[in-house]
């Protein structure tokens, strides 16, 4: 009798723990949340469409977001430069938290909007925030190769600057001390769309996905 009780006991305490395993994160469950946005130039500008993307992670828990945007931008047909001077994008992400806080206050940090103070609080859900910065420009060029890479950014060349400050809200927690690689991948994503909207009609023309292409 004693044996068959153990086995219960062991069923039990299995059940138990798959009951505890969670499921992993899913884009199309999580919430987007944004506080102004990338905006087009006001004047009819030719802007190069070439990128250069800047990360800068003050969590230390957001692994691949600026490879995971430079891979969404070069899918919707952007070239991604290693030197600003010879982009006509220039995207700055902060990831300001990351994490789990209370639905409430992932909100209320987003609602804040660009450059506004940080802080998450409580349960219930895991985030990441960001703000984002976007600077389109003229690429001068120059006859002298050795000229067309200029060694600063020059304020007169740009055209157009807007920023926002943009988050990802799971409804559920995740262990670990950072965040699944999907909150990198849908961050990323969501990037890449915004800068192709604030293109606008000079925008380039997304090529065709490979077949059997999974995202």
């Amino acid at each position: 009798m004693s044996f068959i009780r153990y086995i219960l006991l062991l069923c039990v305490t299995f059940a138990t723990l798959c009951g505890c395993v969670r499921q992993p994160a899913d884009a199309a469950r999580m919430e987007v949340l944004r506080q102004g946005q990338l905006e087009q130039p006001e004047s009819d500008a030719n802007i190069h469409p070439a990128v250069y993307v800047n990360v800068r992670d003050n969590t230390n828990r957001i692994i691949g977001l600026r490879a995971q945007t430079e891979a969404w931008l070069q899918r919707q047909g952007y070239i991604i430069v290693p030197n600003p001077s010879e982009a006509g994008y220039i995207l700055q992400v902060v990831v300001l938290a990351a994490g789990i806080a209370a639905p409430e206050s992932v909100r209320q940090m987003v609602a804040a909007g660009y450059d506004a103070p940080s802080q998450l609080s409580g349960r219930g859900s895991t985030s990441l925030v960001a703000d984002v910065l976007l600077v389109q420009r003229h690429v001068p060029s120059a006859k002298q190769p050795s000229n067309s890479k200029l060694k600063s950014i020059s304020k007169r060349n740009a055209v157009a600057n807007s920023q926002m400050r943009i988050g990802l809200l799971a409804q559920q927690e995740f262990k670990g001390s950072g965040v699944p690689p999907v909150f990198a991948e849908t961050m990323g994503k969501e990037l890449a769309a915004h800068i192709h909207g604030a293109a606008g009609q000079d925008a380039p023309t997304p090529p065709a996905p490979p077949q059997q292409q999974q995202f």
